[in-house]
């Protein structure tokens, strides 16, 4: 249990850390909004947030349930600015994620890090195709 929480704590102070010791790019989000057009989807707004970008290709069981490979992961660290870059909902699958370089891919998958007496997210792991 104490090694719990000290994990626990260390990902609390992650996004203070990491501004220290990993080089947090900003990324441009995307939320994606309910159309009633033929795509389905709008996106209204971006924002600029930063994150840690992986560059690493990772085979991935995307959220539909095949394998695939992903060439780059973001990881969120900052659990305020996913709440406000996705008005509280979390990111899904239809958002888009804009790397530094101007690529985006699909969303893939997503993992991350969950504080058991919130149930909120503490950091997000997002895959990108």
């Amino acid at each position: 249990m104490r090694g719990s929480l000290a994990i626990l704590k260390a990902l609390r102070l992650a996004p203070k850390i990491a501004d220290t010791i990993v080089p947090q790019p900003e990324v441009t989000f995307k939320k994606a909004v309910a159309d009633s057009s033929y795509e389905g989807w709008s996106y209204p707004t971006s924002v600029q947030v930063p994150a840690v970008v992986d560059w690493k290709q990772k085979q991935v069981r995307t959220l539909a349930g095949t394998l695939s490979v992903s060439r780059a992961s973001v990881m969120f660290l900052n659990v305020a600015d996913v709440a406000n870059m996705t008005n509280g909902e979390g990111i899904n699958d239809n958002d888009i994620i804009i790397l530094p370089d101007g690529t985006t891919g699909p969303i893939l998958d997503m993992a991350g890090f969950i504080a058991a007496e919130t149930g909120q997210p503490l950091a997000t792991e997002v895959f990108l195709g």
